[in-house]
């Protein structure tokens, strides 16, 4: 079962509210209906669509024979109580905060690496869909391995983000309808209550990450820096830039976005338009959660390079997905995207805020900033760029020395700018 970790545990001294230490424990009897789901699943026969498949280019969707093989390694192969285990061997807690704005009640799931240095810089880093905080476990495995709690230079905290995963809304079915600023809200909240709203932090982000994270720039004081791997254009962010000429290399790296839009984005109309009836068909089975899913983990890798992401971390995703009962509640960020994907952002940038962040560039990436459009729309705003020769949407989970590296020197650099070097030697 694994036992809840005591290394990097150690709440700072300036925490507001204490949170609750958290495991993760699938019970047995719902283990033993997930292996029985997974076994009485039906694959439909083969025919020329699910023949003729390919889900590392986007054509036709996922393979007959993929999902076979998954599915017969999920049960035969895959161990999930040794990724449970793994899992807890890193510090988890549950955070109770309200929302100022919204009033809605969030418990918050999330893992943590504490530092017992008094000039930490706090950190938060989101994930989006399909992913998870598990995003970020090899990076936090790198950390505890590079670092002792007297010596890591950050308080790294990473959170299931709001109705993702862990992290729930009581009586979900009776709320309103999340959105990014409430959900934002909830992130920052969650920050403030670990004692950091008086020594500012960082917020980093991809996907449905990438918009909270800008989010809680925009809006939030505490949030003094944020730092991206993926990246959205408003309609008057393009129309400024679309005769800027990009490099052959940023051609490249904004093929992959015009291609997502134009062939690879009928999920996100279906999260974004009928939520109830995806979640309640790949309800049904862990299989159907896997075929669904699976094509996104496929596709978003860095095939590129022949760099796919392992099917045993797909396997992790969707096992959490399933055992969390997420699903459902994470189509809340698709609605503020559809119908105009392609023509607007999840989030909406400030014109008022001048607040700096920097971007990761990996090659295989679904929205990207190419670092010419960058320049001209942010100027200065935008104080780091770093470019990637591999690496796709799950930067964090296939290319964890290479982010962890870009987040080090993002740090390095924008601390002393915003006031986070040394923060707590004068307290």
């Amino acid at each position: 079962m694994g036992s809840i970790s005591t290394t990097f545990s150690t709440l700072p001294s300036g925490v507001k509210v204490q949170p609750a230490p958290f495991r993760i424990d699938v019970s047995d009897s719902d283990l033993s209906q997930f292996r029985s789901l997974i076994q009485q699943a039906i694959i439909p026969p083969e025919q020329f669509y699910n023949k003729h498949a390919n889900p590392a280019t986007g054509k036709f969707g996922i393979t007959r024979d993929w999902l076979i093989h998954a599915r017969d390694y999920w049960l035969n192969t895959y161990d999930w109580r040794a990724q449970e285990s793994f899992i807890n061997s890193f510090p988890q807690f549950k955070q109770t905060v309200v929302g100022p704005t919204s009033g809605q009640t969030f418990d918050l799931h999330f893992a943590a690496l504490f530092s017992l240095r008094e000039d930490a810089i706090p950190v938060i880093f989101m994930h989006g869909w399909p992913g998870s905080f598990l995003e970020f476990v090899p990076m936090l495995d790198i950390l505890r391995s590079r670092y002792t709690p007297e010596t890591l230079p950050y308080h790294i905290i990473v959170p299931s983000i709001p109705d993702y995963g862990y992290s729930t809304r009581p009586n979900d079915s009776a709320l309103e309808e999340l959105t990014t600023e409430f959900a934002a809200e909830a992130m920052n909240e969650l920050m403030l209550s670990l004692g950091f709203g008086s020594t500012g932090y960082v917020a980093q982000g991809g996907d449905v990450g990438y918009a909270l994270a800008r989010a809680m720039a925009n809006n939030h004081p505490a949030c003094k820096a944020s730092h991206l791997n993926m990246f959205m254009f408003t309609p008057e962010q393009f129309a400024a830039c679309k005769e800027e000429p990009l490099t052959e290399r940023e051609e490249r790296l904004m093929s992959g976005t015009n291609a997502w839009i134009k062939q690879g984005s009928a999920y996100a109309y279906e999260h974004g338009t009928r939520p109830a009836t995806i979640a309640l068909t790949l309800g049904t089975n862990p299989v159907a959660m896997l075929a669904w899913m699976g094509e996104k983990f496929i596709e978003w890798s860095d095939n590129l390079h022949n760099n796919p992401l392992s099917l045993e971390k797909i396997l992790d995703g969707v096992s959490l997905y399933w055992f969390s009962g997420c699903f459902p509640r994470t189509m809340w960020s698709y609605r503020s995207l559809v119908p105009e994907i392609g023509a607007t952002a999840v989030v909406q940038e400030s014109e008022s805020v001048q607040k700096p962040f920097g971007y990761s560039a990996f090659p295989v990436e679904i929205g990207t900033l190419p670092k010419t459009w960058g320049k001209k729309l942010f100027g200065e705003r935008l104080a780091y760029y770093k470019e990637h020769e591999v690496g796709g949407h799950f930067a964090a989970l296939q290319e964890p020395e290479n982010f962890l590296d870009d987040m080090e020197g993002f740090l390095a650099f924008i601390a002393p700018k915003v006031g986070l070097a040394g923060l707590g030697k004068s307290a």
